[in-house]
């Protein structure tokens, strides 16, 4: 059977990646564990490395299908894929699914120490889970700051996990010289518990720089291991601060801006003396763009993309209630590009007016959100209630006459407006 080119951002490569992330950060917990604390890992454990193992041989199959982008170009050419492959990762992927832990576990059992130091090419694939954070990160169906806090506490998680396991294992080693922190301390014939949990105790206190004093370096490795980590810590103190300082002023920023706006607008108001009824109305204004839209559905933020992709993500938008239109079915694909390429976007508060009967019309029309009404100021009867797909106001684009209808907003409309200048020259 042949398999065709699976695209990266593909749902079902999502879900494999996500299953890729899942193994990686498993095997990068445990297997520093095994190989300080040697402990005996079966039964459930096995089954879980096994399942690992093979998912991680399968990725190596599906890369070899797996198109990727050159420049902006989408490669999917299976000769170029496998040759991209291979320069690349295949043999880094490759050492990191040898089974040599498996081969030792049959032949001698009991070398714990030994089959799980034969699992640590598996944390080759650490790079990995980095590189699919960081396409996470630009997908724009996740949140990329939520991503990047994740992947934040992930790296310090382990990190801390690191430490504490070789922390463990310096403290065994020099065991055997009769002098450690563990014998000092008296956990040497504690339980795997014990030891993990103080000397993740002593990881966090040391990184962290706080360094309580109950569990200290008493040999020269351990003092010179112990250095290390305060230097570590400290690096990774000014990293965390300056990571979590963005990523909270990231989460933040559209508040921020939209706070600053609104004290701007206050400000002004308040040094013109408007007075307080149209000031809250003002107000009321802006909370609502800031409720409804977050302030980032503004339709000026996408001026900087080129014309093509501005035409089709308008058309994809604004072209189902542009067909609904009767003067302009029939018309060509290129009339309604130029059409949706002309709307202007508006958003109005409730009560005003869009359209006065009796005024000369020069534009129509289309309603993105909210309800507005059709009623005669002269008879004081109401014609209709037009809600979100609707549009008014198309005979201004053709003749030369006045409003026959006052058009309302009963609620916060997000309107677009067509005009007729611009009608002419499509």
């Amino acid at each position: 059977m042949k398999i065709p080119t699976l695209h990266p951002d593909s749902k079902p490569i999502r879900l494999w990646q996500v299953l890729i992330v899942s193994i990686t950060i498993y095997n990068a917990f445990i297997i520093p564990f095994r190989i300080a604390f040697k402990n005996k890992f079966d039964g459930i454990w096995i089954v879980l490395d096994i399942i690992g193992d093979v998912i991680l041989i399968i990725d190596i199959f599906i890369r070899f299908h797996l198109g990727y982008f050159e420049y902006g170009e989408y490669i999917q050419d299976k000769k170029k894929i496998a040759q991209h492959y291979r320069n690349r990762l295949f043999l880094r992927h490759l050492l990191a699914s040898f089974p040599g832990d498996i081969i030792v576990r049959i032949i001698t059992p009991n070398s714990l120490f030994t089959i799980a130091l034969l699992r640590f090419p598996r944390l080759f694939r650490l790079p990995q889970f980095y590189r699919i954070f960081n396409r996470w990160e630009t997908n724009i169906n996740f949140n990329p700051t939520l991503i990047r806090m994740g992947k934040l506490v992930i790296v310090i998680i382990l990190i801390t996990h690191w430490v504490a396991c070789i922390w463990f294992m310096i403290g065994s080693w020099e065991s055997n010289a009769e002098n450690s922190w563990l014998i000092s301390n008296s956990l040497q014939s504690a339980t795997i518990t014990t030891q993990y949990i103080n000397s993740l105790y002593w990881a966090i206190t040391t990184l962290t720089t706080v360094g309580y004093g109950d569990i200290t370096p008493t040999t020269e490795i351990e003092i010179m291991f112990t250095l290390v980590v305060m230097f570590l810590g400290i690096s990774m103190y000014a990293y965390i601060i300056a990571n979590a300082s963005s990523l909270i002023s990231n989460l933040d920023a559209t508040k921020a801006r939209y706070r600053g706006k609104l004290g701007e607008i206050q400000t002004y108001m308040r040094d013109n003396k408007i007075s307080p009824e149209l000031q809250q109305k003002i107000r009321d204004y802006y909370q609502y763009r800031w409720i409804e839209n977050q302030d980032i559905r503004d339709y000026h933020i996408l001026d900087e993309l080129p014309e093509p992709l501005r035409m089709k993500l308008a058309l994809e938008l604004h072209k189902e209630v542009i067909e609904k239109v009767p003067i302009l079915q029939g018309a060509t694909t290129h009339f309604f590009e130029e059409i949706v390429m002309a709307l202007k976007p508006e958003i109005l508060p409730p009560n005003e007016y869009i359209i006065r009967e009796g005024h000369w019309g020069h534009e129509m029309y289309f309603i993105k959100r909210g309800l507005v009404q059709a009623f005669s100021e002269k008879t004081g009867n109401i014609y209709r209630n037009m809600g979100a797909g609707t549009f008014f106001g198309e005979i201004a684009l053709i003749y030369e006459q006045r409003r026959t209808a006052s058009i309302i907003t009963l609620t916060y409309c997000e309107l677009f407006i067509l005009e007729k200048d611009d009608f002419k020259k499509c």
